[in-house]
């Protein structure tokens, strides 16, 4: 992995200030800024990611779909400087292109500013009807809900083959795959033997070692939330089928619990926690039916805070607004009050100021292993008079320190 980094002898004291940092970088789990998916109209037709802080100020859009255009399920790279989302684009069963529900679903990254945007994992939304089994990138006809690992070398998400064995699952097998962030190692997780539901919304253990995700079980008729090896074995089942739970489930940073919706058949929404195992099942918010109904939530890096959403909302339309409170559900309070439906939110982490690593190179939204922190071909070039190229932190310490001493040098 190279790491590109451009430095010109002028800039030598702020450097230094920089490398100084880096023996001090900030601890884990501090946190950082709320990424969130809010319909920028009533008849929610087109959807932008933004962020706010846990306070709810300084709202600031990230992406710009055009009309139609929806781009929802945000998850945060661990450096906190780039966001993996999902977008929706029109594409209607007749055309040559052909998604599930009329639309053309693909993962994406861009970086916290809005810059950046690149699309992974292929999807041809095509089907081979010759065909006896999937093919990955051929018979695709989605790409969905995509999360990155702890150390951001690689990214889960949910991907939708089409087959035409799979006459009962609606010919879709929608099981969790993981790939590498250089697009290497495909393969899939859950639903290898395919006919008996639809997997969805998978995150990470904080070790890496895990995932969480939910099931639509064709059987059962309910969703209900398990967790599974990155490799693919040991499935369990944490919650039962007649609690409904689901929606996007998160794992705490300290790896001891989980978090989840949960919509029984008495018509409540709400936001429930549980340990892996199952045990100490909590309801975190105790809306009756005709209450509030919350909405997919998620940790905050240090683990003592929550944002969700809930509905109704403040507008007129009583669209959902972000609610932040602590982990145990005390103190729910709202942080955006608009008239616009604002959900899905991921809590992230400070974005990163110091050298990049490998892992944080790959989560910052590189393709592939040799591109990842390489300037953008598409941005302005650095200047070059007097620059220096890198290949690690290291070496630009010591050509940092060398430099030093030759100003030094001349000074006397």
């Amino acid at each position: 992995m190279r790491s590109l980094l451009l430095v010109t002898a002028a800039a030598f004291t702020a450097m230094l200030i920089v490398s100084a940092l880096l023996a001090h970088a900030t601890a884990p789990g501090q946190n950082g800024r709320i990424v969130f998916r809010r319909f920028l109209d009533s008849g929610k037709t087109r959807a932008a990611l933004f962020t706010v802080n846990p306070d709810g100020t300084k709202v600031r859009q990230v992406t710009h779909p055009g009309p139609d255009v929806i781009d929802l399920e945000p998850n945060w790279s661990p450096n906190g400087n780039a966001i993996a989302f999902e977008r929706q684009v029109p594409c209607p069963a007749a055309g040559p292109r052909n998604g599930l529900q009329n639309s053309c679903d693909r993962i994406y990254t861009v970086e916290a500013n809005g810059k950046g945007l690149k699309p992974l994992v292929p999807c041809r939304f095509k089907v081979d009807e010759a065909g006896a089994s999937s093919r990955p990138g051929v018979d695709c006809v989605g790409v969905d809900q995509p999360a990155w690992s702890p150390d951001g070398s690689k990214i889960a998400f949910q991907y939708n083959l089409v087959d035409r064995a799979y006459s009962d699952t609606l010919k879709v097998d929608a099981g969790i795959w993981v790939v590498n962030a250089d697009g290497s190692g495909l393969h899939q997780v859950t639903e290898r033997t395919p006919g008996t539901g639809w997997d969805f919304g998978p995150q990470w253990s904080p070790d890496g070692s895990k995932l969480v995700f939910f099931r639509s079980d064709f059987g059962a008729q309910a969703d209900a939330v398990f967790t599974v090896a990155v490799e693919g074995a040991n499935e369990f089942q944490v919650t039962p089928w007649t609690l409904g739970a689901g929606d996007s489930p998160d794992w705490s940073p300290d790896g001891q619990w989980l978090l989840f919706r949960a919509q029984p058949k008495d018509g409540s929404s709400n936001v429930y926690k549980a340990h892996p195992d199952g045990t100490a099942l909590t309801n975190l918010t105790h809306q009756p039916p005709r209450g509030y109904h919350y909405l997919s939530s998620s940790f905050s890096p240090d683990g003592t805070k929550i944002v969700t959403a809930r509905t109704p909302g403040a507008g007129p339309e009583h669209a959902a607004d972000l609610v932040v409170m602590n982990a145990d559900g005390t103190n729910a309070h709202a942080i955006t009050k608009t008239r616009l439906w604002e959900s899905a939110p991921d809590w992230g982490p400070p974005a990163e100021r110091t050298l990049t690593t490998t892992a944080s190179c790959l989560a910052s939204g590189a393709t592939s292993a040799s591109s990842a922190c390489v300037a953008d071909p598409d941005s302005t070039a650095p200047a070059r008079d007097g620059g220096q190229t890198f290949t690690s932190a290291r070496e630009m310490l010591a050509f940092l320190e060398a430099e030093h001493r030759s100003t030094k040098e001349v000074e006397r």
